[in-house]
């Protein structure tokens, strides 16, 4: 009896130790966004330039492939990627690159009305911005990297576009991912800045760079 006692014993112990390996981990996910610039920056009111009733729409934005995804991706050769295990985009990273550009070209230029792409018909903006990522990621020296292509039209001239192509690099100011992700909305706010600049130019304005 002793032994079937003792042998039952161990079962339950054994079924336990079980139970207590087979059960889920806590979930480590850890969620980012980009920011904007905002009236708190250094030099706000240097940086913007006003254009009174200026209609604006900003998208497509388009990303590659290997962004496409939610966990936030770190360059550390030429030809190599790696997806962070915890860390991602709180949403499609498409969406929050369209959402904070709009939000910097409109602060930029004090626009009054800024359309996502894509808009209604009757809401047709005068000037489009469509931009193409090439890249946008940190890499192993800790720089942000944003490269694009980008085109500014005005919807109501015949002719009038202006084709871009624009490579940045912001040094993220740390190793955490908040540092980095910090150094990537930096640099949107760099590209921002330019494509401010094209629309005031195409308008015949100039915009102040805030230097």
């Amino acid at each position: 009896m002793t032994n079937s006692i003792a042998a039952v014993a161990l079962v339950a112990e054994l079924l336990l130790l079980g139970c207590g390996t087979l059960s889920p981990k806590p979930d480590q996910s850890r969620f980012f966004t980009l920011s904007a610039l905002t009236q708190n920056e250094p030099n706000a009111a240097k940086q913007a330039s006003r254009t009174p009733g200026i209609s604006l729409g900003v998208g497509p934005v388009t990303l590659p492939g290997y962004l496409d995804r939610q966990e936030i991706v770190v360059r550390i050769a030429q030809n190599q990627l790696i997806l962070s295990e915890n860390d991602r985009w709180a949403e499609p990273l498409d969406e929050n690159v369209a959402r904070v550009l709009s939000q910097n070209i409109a602060f930029l230029l004090r626009a009054e009305r800024i359309n996502a792409y894509p808009w209604p018909i009757d809401r047709k903006p005068v000037y489009q911005v469509e931009i193409e990522v090439l890249r946008f990621e940190t890499d192993a020296e800790h720089q942000a990297q944003l490269s694009t292509r980008w085109v500014v039209r005005n919807t109501s001239k015949k002719d009038s576009t202006r084709y871009h192509e624009t490579r940045l690099s912001r040094p993220a100011q740390g190793r955490s991912t908040e540092a980095s992700v910090a150094a990537l909305s930096e640099a949107l706010a760099d590209l921002s800045r330019e494509i401010a600049a094209a629309i005031e130019d195409m308008g015949g304005r100039k915009l102040s760079t805030g230097n």
